[in-house]
């Protein structure tokens, strides 16, 4: 069990009590006996709560807002919400802890949450919503669920989920002479838009706006393309993964065409990506949804956002990303109970509706589209409409031991190619055999 404890670590996807008081009553009349004070036994009956998260900046105020709403609304369970830093960083924070044998939360947002049942640490959250207070999972994409699963089980809970979506500049666009009203669907059409937006600008002979680039997450972005093309991850009985295959390949192939064939995407330049995008050098990224709202507000051009590329004639991919919350063990049912109110309320509907409108994720509900409130915010925010009509296509890459390991090695495969240092084939055969090893030894 240490190696999966250490994994989880390495990965890195990864409460103010209120107990109430201070109230006064009068003295009874003479002769009456004493009545016992409410406050005292309201204060008894206050259960305190201890909650972890992860977000920072706009979406971490939306979770601290709906922190407060649920206090309001439920003055006998207060919740302490404590920002941990990322999501490596809070479940570094939560692995020490279990395997320290010291106080965890009640509750905790985590990437990579369901590998944590592998440690005995968390309540299967099934155990709450399949329960008589529980929810009707049917009305949550069912890729939300498999993205919280790990070993047949469903651990955690959707919480604040994205997926990668095509950021693209209309500026550029119509300057180079194409249609700002529809960005490449295909990989192909990538190549073809990329190659006209690439441009020497002041004519020394060095390109300075390069037509696509993707954000530093590239695991998460050649895993879509694998599974566009029909490669696999992982094998059902999650021993191997399988991405050397044939279709693997010619998708890192075609990645590597992009930088040293066409050169429309610059080598190993992803950490600059955003900010060349912000500053107008890039005219098309692929990053997480996410970022919509922040970005909308940087930008000094207009700004166009579309769903990931496929290969043609395939539908997309769009592999889900982002955290759940997971409902720590404890002695205590009235414990348990409670922190399972303050999940069921963080991840209603109208939770849901608040942190999407306030964020870049995307709701978890299957019908949000067609809530009057949603369909508000999106008049007046047309571009969150992509990634939620995306998730029609919304995959969840399996949960397995190793992931943590296999995105870290899929990272230096596609940097080995872009470099020129390996061929695909030998930059994925190289992954293959570094992540087979780690699962060999998980087992």
């Amino acid at each position: 069990m240490k190696r999966v404890l250490l994994f989880i670590l390495v990965m890195g996807l990864a409460l103010v009590s209120a107990c109430g008081g201070g109230e006064t009553t009068e003295a009874p009349a003479e002769g009456v006996p004493p009545v016992p004070e409410e406050t005292t036994t309201q204060e008894q009956e206050v259960i305190s709560l201890e909650f972890w998260y992860a977000l920072s900046g706009g979406p971490g105020e939306a979770v601290e807002a709906l922190v407060e709403q649920f206090n309001a609304s439920h003055p006998d369970i207060q919740v302490t919400a404590t920002y941990q830093g990322s999501y490596a960083e809070i479940m570094g924070k939560v692995w020490n802890a279990v395997f320290a044998e010291q106080t965890l939360p009640h509750v905790a947002h985590l990437g990579g949450a369901p590998l944590l049942g592998a440690t005995g640490a968390i309540v299967p959250i099934t155990d709450f919503t399949d329960g008589p207070n529980g929810i009707d999972r049917s009305l949550i994409y069912e890729a939300f669920w498999e993205y919280n699963t790990a070993g047949g089980q469903i651990w955690s809970m959707p919480f604040n989920n994205s997926v990668p979506v095509l950021y693209y500049n209309r500026d550029l666009f119509a300057a180079a002479g194409l249609d700002p009203d529809h960005p490449p669907t295909t990989w192909d059409e990538v190549i073809e838009y990329g190659q006209a937006l690439t441009r020497d600008t002041d004519g020394n002979g060095e390109i300075d706006q390069w037509g696509f680039n993707t954000h530093r997450d590239t695991h998460w972005y050649i895993s879509a393309m694998f599974l566009e093309n029909g490669a696999q991850i992982v094998n059902d009985e999650q021993t191997e993964v399988l991405y050397n295959s044939p279709e693997a390949v010619e998708m890192l192939q075609l990645w590597g065409d992009m930088v040293n064939t066409y050169h429309i995407m610059p080598p190993a330049q992803h950490r600059e990506a955003k900010g060349d995008f912000l500053a107008g050098k890039l005219g098309m990224l692929l990053r997480s949804c996410a970022g919509i709202p922040s970005t909308a507000e940087e930008v000094t051009f207009d700004l166009g956002v579309g769903i990931i590329p496929t290969v043609a004639g395939r539908d997309p991919v769009e592999p889900i990303g982002g955290g759940s919350l997971v409902i720590f063990r404890d002695d205590d049912p009235a414990i348990l109970e409670a922190a399972w109110e303050f999940v069921k309320f963080m991840t209603g509907p109208e939770s849901s509706l608040y942190l999407s409108t306030h964020s870049g994720y995307v709701p978890i509900y299957k019908d949000a589209l067609e809530w009057p409130e949603m369909q508000a915010y999106l008049e007046e925010h047309p571009l969150q409409r992509v990634p939620i009509e995306a998730l029609q296509y919304a995959y969840a890459i399996p949960v397995f031991p190793a992931l943590g390991t296999s995105d870290g090695a899929l990272r230096r495969a596609v940097e080995a190619v872009e470099l020129g240092a390996a061929t695909p084939q030998e930059a994925l055969d190289e992954a293959k055999a570094v992540v087979d090893q780690n699962m060999r030894e998980q087992q």
